[in-house]
């Protein structure tokens, strides 16, 4: 039988007394426990019922243990916890719904007393047993006692109540009718198990649902349990299983504050919230993301930390009470969690896998709610002076932290570099590392983010060497960042002779490269050259990048500073006022040459004075190296003293210049220049300053394709202005022989159909006084010299020799011209022939427009045929002839009528005809020509007009052409010459004249045309 220990009947019997005396009592009671079952603590009961075993251990002050089993298939939930049992107290308190027996101990979380109702949400029969003894409540049991208390005396209490009763059917006031039920075993190991017989398979799945919800976090939430066992079964056995132990449990970083409000802050709560204590923890266990006050709720803390702190909340307790209370909590709290920031950056800063990276942790996003938002924004204002921020991790010793206020951050992936902010940080007060998925998060507390570029700008000017490289280093990976390279090419850097220069005057040398006072040395070479050379510390190839010229002996060669320096030497030391610096940098010049190996040093290297063997001072250009074909037939040049050769070596010195062998300059972009431009001496670099007559073959080209015109790259044979008399010969072959030479002399100016001859050709012709003849059958030609004699025939050429005067170019008509006899001297036929024929094709040969100008001068006299005499005339008193009849008339030069005026052209002279063709004095008598001898040629005329005499403007003449083509002629030799001329024929005077002979055998003597 079971003892009613705990006076349940009495608290039955007050109960329905006052269900009995009071209309709406059992309404109430009945509403209340439905409001809190199903409204307030729904979907809480196993948090509801681990937070009275938690209140049973710290009321009791031992270590709590709970175990939780849930078997699915019977529908039963248990839950057996040591610490305070059961008691009277306890159970008039539950079944009060409005009275809680707990009196605030240490570590008690439930204050209400009305969690317990949550039981109601998924049974209807629940019993509480504890070592003295037990209590049930039970929907049957219940009913059955209504059923009792509205029967027998009918009056209209119980009526009333019946009605009330019968009118909500399952939906009664459980927990306000307490039952006995038994005590526990005496064996029992828990001192309080709560058993409920699930209602149906949705309470046992809602149950298990909330099993599976719990956390670590509840071990903070209840601080009095120390071990927290779940087991599942279910038909075919344990199907989950967990356990949980405060002292196995690995603690995760955690911050708790506490104090106590001031009255005014909790003056308006309901009088069972006004507890003037308060605490709150954050934890970085993984929770689900609402506050914990401290048990779950539904108010959303979206942080990546879980907030459990004593909030006033709602008897569901699941809404936070607004308030000065919860203000004053949601700013402790937002300082708090500041504050754990602030510590796991510290413990961050000494080793970086310690803790996680607060960065993570800071709020984004949108709050989740107005809680949220609050404790955001105490939480962002905190962050703002919390030290969170530092240049490195635990590489620095745990360096001091800046708060995000005082930092500054390098934009982009550069500020995550923990190379790069390492090496910036000690010249940049407040930098710190920062990826860049947090750049925006520090950006909103109050850093200041700058891109890498002006960081790079701010650098300060006297930073050592020592400091350089490693900076470089590590900028080097951020080169492509827009005004990086800009940046750094402003900054000023550290050379080696300890002044600092900008990045883009300075010059970086070879690794290696060391002044140890060895002229050889290029870092002593550029020493006394005046470069600014990067300090060998701080030598980098992003200063390269930035604008420092990289340079080594041969760059050193082509920069413009060095050039200058070494030319000004130069100039100083040939005129006799160099002193022992100028001299030096004579030497370093030369010893960058050595350095090259002697490779494509520039032409002013050619510049540099060197002494002779006879002890003089003279450019490098105009010595040649004893011993060498050079020194042999170059008498113009002075052999370089011993001494010195020993000293450099042969190869350093001709590659700077001196002479050994032929050479061949190249003079680049020629164009040709205008008449009244003054001439160019050129500069150091220009291989035509050392180009004898250089500014007359100029003027030849203008001549030639007139001024402005680019002819390009002009190759040209140094030293001709050198050579020995007597040296020519062999001179002269070895230019023939080499290739380069051979090509410099071979190879003319071209432009359309105009050329001109090499300049080297051309200095050479005006040598030895071209043009010449190669055979005797050339006239007006002087014989080859003696020194072009045995070279081969395109090289005499070239050099003037002429097999015939056709093949004379324009330029050397006037000299062959000059060479004939004087005005009124005969000339052979064949000579004035060649003359003749030779100017033609020379016309023929030139554009229209080059015609009147190719020859200069112009000849002042010319063989003329005369009648049928060959003399010298004056060129002003010639015409020039397309037809024979003007010979008649007067001195011609005669030429085929197609090609007449342009001969005329490039004579200057009138063409004969040019104002009309004259008619005879007289009509002469009208003849028929032989018809055997008119069907020969469609061309010849059927009649012709015989004269006694015959003159055309009033010279007598033997025949004539008028302007109708109609022949005149005073004898048959006339009329043949006459006859010819209408064919256009000249040279078949001799044929027609025998034909007029002979008409009979006119086919025969004709049909020899077909050979010609």
């Amino acid at each position: 039988m079971t003892t009613d220990v705990f006076g349940t009947a009495a608290l039955r019997h007050a109960v329905t007394e006052a269900w009995l005396g009071s209309a709406t009592r059992f309404r109430e009671d009945a509403n209340s426990e439905e409001d809190h079952a199903r409204g307030h603590y729904r979907d809480r009961v196993v948090v509801e019922l681990l937070q009275n075993a938690a209140d049973a251990a710290a009321r009791a002050g031992v270590p709590g243990r709970v175990e939780i089993a849930l078997d699915t298939s019977a529908r039963v939930l248990r839950v057996a916890n040591t610490g305070h049992a059961l008691d009277a107290d306890g159970v008039a308190s539950l079944a009060s719904l409005r009275a809680s027996a707990k009196d605030g101990a240490p570590g008690e979380v439930g204050r209400f007393g009305v969690g317990f109702a949550a039981v109601r949400g998924v049974s209807d029969d629940v019993t509480i047993s504890s070592r003295d003894g037990g209590v049930r409540f039970d929907l049957d049991e219940t009913r059955t006692a209504l059923a009792t208390l509205t029967s027998g005396d009918v009056g209209p209490d119980r009526q009333r109540l019946a009605a009330d009763v019968a009118g909500r059917g399952d939906d009664l006031p459980v927990l306000r009718l307490p039952f006995p039920a038994p005590a526990l075993d005496a064996g029992s190991a828990a001192d309080t198990v709560v058993e409920l017989r699930l209602r149906d398979a949705a309470a046992v799945e809602a149950v298990r649902r909330q099993l599976a919800e719990l956390d670590d976090v509840l071990l903070l939430a209840f601080p009095a349990v120390d071990h927290l066992a779940v087991v599942v079964t279910t038909a075919s056995g344990t199907e989950d299983e967990h356990t949980w132990d405060r002292s196995a449990r690995t603690a995760a970083p955690q911050l708790g504050r506490s104090g106590r409000f001031t009255a005014a802050d909790v003056a308006d709560l309901p009088r069972e919230h006004r507890r003037t204590d308060w605490s709150l923890v954050w934890t970085l266990q993984e929770g689900r993301r609402v506050l914990h006050a401290p048990t779950p709720t539904d108010v959303v803390i979206d942080l990546p930390a879980v907030l459990l702190a004593t909030f006033p909340v709602d008897a569901g307790r699941r809404r936070v009470l607004p308030g000065p209370a919860t203000d004053r909590l949601a700013a402790e709290a937002g300082a708090a969690y500041a504050e754990l920031l602030g510590s796991l950056a510290a413990d961050r800063a000494t080793d970086r896998a310690a803790a996680p990276d607060p960065l993570d942790l800071v709020p984004t996003g949108l709050p989740g709610s107005e809680l949220d938002a609050a404790v955001r924004e105490s939480a962002t204002a905190a962050l703002r002076g919390t030290p969170l921020l530092g240049a490195s991790g635990a590489e620095d010793g745990g360096a001091a932290l800046e708060a995000p206020q005082d930092a500054l951050v390098v934009a982009g992936d550069a500020g995550g570099d923990a190379d790069l902010v390492a090496a910036l940080a000690p010249v940049l007060p407040g930098l710190v590392l920062v990826p860049a998925r947090h750049q925006a998060t520090v950006r909103s507390l109050g850093a200041t983010v700058v891109a890498l570029a002006d960081l790079v700008d701010d650098l300060p000017a006297g930073l050592p060497a020592a400091r350089w490289h490693d900076l470089l280093d590590s900028l080097a990976p951020y080169a492509n960042e827009p005004g990086v390279l800009e940046s750094l090419a402003g900054a000023r850097v550290p050379l080696a002779d300890g002044r600092v220069a900008g990045v883009r005057s300075a010059v970086v040398l070879p690794e290696g490269s060391v002044d140890d006072g060895d002229e050889a040395s290029l870092a002593a070479t550029a020493r006394v050259l005046g470069l600014r050379v990067v300090h060998p510390d701080v030598a980098h190839p992003l200063l390269v990048r930035a604008g420092a010229v990289a340079t080594d002996a041969h760059r050193m060669l082509q920069d413009p500073e060095v050039r200058r320096a070494a030319l000004d030497a130069a100039e100083a030391v040939l005129d006799g006022d160099g002193d022992d610096g100028a001299r030096e940098v004579v030497a370093s010049a030369l010893a960058l040459v050595r350095l090259t190996g002697g490779a494509d040093a520039p032409f002013w290297t050619g510049e540099l004075p060197v002494p002779t063997a006879d002890g003089e001072l003279v450019a490098l250009r105009e010595a040649t190296l004893p011993g060498t074909w050079a020194a042999e037939v170059l008498d113009g040049l002075a052999p370089v003293g011993a001494e010195y050769v020993a000293r450099y070596g042969a190869p350093v010195l001709t590659a700077a210049g001196a002479r050994t062998d032929p050479d061949v300059y190249i003079v680049p972009d020629v164009i040709t220049p205008d008449p009244d431009e003054a001439d160019d001496d050129g500069g150091p670099d220009d291989a035509a300053g050392w180009l004898g007559g250089w500014s007359d073959y100029l003027r030849l080209l203008t001549a030639r394709f007139g001024p402005g015109v680019a002819v390009g790259d002009l190759v040209a044979v140094a030293d001709l202005d050198a050579v020995a008399d007597d040296a020519w010969p062999r001179v002269l072959a070895r230019l023939a022989g080499d290739p380069d030479t051979r090509r410099a002399l071979l190879t003319p100016v071209r432009r359309g159909r105009a050329a001109a001859p090499s300049y080297s050709a051309w200095w050479l012709r005006e040598r030895f006084g071209a043009p010449f003849a190669l055979h005797d059958g050339v006239p007006l030609l002087p014989p080859e010299p003696r020194a072009v004699a045995g070279l081969d025939v395109a090289v005499r050429r070239a050099l003037g020799g002429a097999d015939a005067l056709g093949d004379l170019d324009p330029t050397d008509w006037p000299a062959a011209l000059d060479r004939l006899p004087a005005v009124g001297s005969p000339l052979p036929l064949r000579d004035a022939l060649v003359v003749w024929r030779g100017l033609t094709s020379l016309a023929e040969r030139l554009d229209a427009a080059d015609r009147s100008t190719a020859l200069d001068p112009l000849p002042d006299r010319l063989p003329v045929l005369d009648a049928s005499d060959v003399v010298v005339q004056p060129a002003e008193d010639v015409v020039v002839a397309g037809t024979a009849r003007w010979a008649a008339l007067g001195a011609v030069v005669p030429a085929p009528e197609s090609e007449a005026e342009g001969l005329a052209e490039l004579l200057d002279l009138p063409l004969a005809g040019q104002d009309g063709l004259p008619s005879p004095d007289q009509l002469g008598t009208e003849q028929e020509l032989d018809p055997r001898l008119a069907v020969l040629d469609h061309r010849l005329p059927a009649v012709w007009f015989e004269h006694e005499r015959l003159s055309v403007a009033g010279r007598p003449v033997p025949w004539w052409v008028d302007a109708q083509g109609r022949v005149h002629a005073t004898s048959a030799a006339g009329l043949a010459a006459g006859l010819a001329d209408v064919l256009g024929r000249p040279d078949r005077v001799a044929l027609l004249s025998a034909v007029l002979r002979e008409p009979e055998r006119a086919v025969a003597l004709w049909a020899t045309t077909a050979w010609g």
